[in-house]
């Protein structure tokens, strides 16, 4: 089992639905992350405060008004765990679902 931080776990979910606000970061963890501790991550605030610790990193960078995109660095860290290749297939199944529900 691998153990991983709450940051990690908010850059993982942005990678996946970026661009994003932190209430969509909330709203998908639960889908992408596959842990059962996670809703009660959300309960507790704790992608509130890894998302204020990213922009003091500078791993996230606002597009609009609470909207946020990873920078290079960001999705390093990410990338950095080998999961780029799942990232990809996560966001491609998210836009597909996406196109049905708006047809």
């Amino acid at each position: 089992m691998e153990i991983t931080t709450p940051l990690f776990d908010y850059l993982t979910v942005l990678a996946v639905i970026q661009p994003g606000r932190i209430q969509d970061i909330e709203q998908f963890a639960p889908q992408i992350l596959p842990r059962d501790d996670v809703g009660e991550s959300v309960e507790h605030g704790i992608f509130r405060l890894a998302h204020d610790e990213a922009r003091k990193l500078n791993l996230v960078t606002q597009v609009k008004r609470g909207t946020f995109f990873l920078t290079p660095a960001g999705r390093e860290e990410v990338r950095r765990a080998s999961l780029h290749k799942e990232i990809d297939n996560m966001r491609l199944f998210l836009m597909k679902a996406q196109r049905k529900r708006y047809r």
